[in-house]
């Protein structure tokens, strides 16, 4: 007879929501800044782009004039904040 295994806690879904989000954010970030230089042209000035705006990435947003609506990392910084909201679900539900 087979024993009956413990299932491993599911994953919040804030977590998965958290993931999403940044996927989202990285893959519009990749193709707005993508129309400046190329796709991998300048990725080390480009890379912070993702979660910040510096001098490099306002340049690069006043130069590009492509279809894509300009890149803003909110979907970032909410990715951040449902992944956190996430974590603490976990901690919480391990406290129990």
């Amino acid at each position: 007879m087979e024993q009956d295994k413990p299932t491993p806690p599911s994953t919040p879904p804030t977590i998965l929501l958290g993931l999403g989000l940044w996927f989202i954010s990285l893959v519009w970030w990749f193709f707005y800044y993508a129309q400046y230089g190329g796709a991998f042209g300048l990725i080390g000035l480009k890379l912070a782009c993702i979660a910040w705006p510096t001098t490099e990435c306002l340049f690069f947003q006043q130069q590009i004039r492509g279809p894509l609506p300009r890149y803003i990392p909110a979907f970032w910084y909410a990715g951040m904040l449902a992944f956190a909201a996430g974590l603490w679900q976990i901690w919480r539900d391990r406290q129990k």
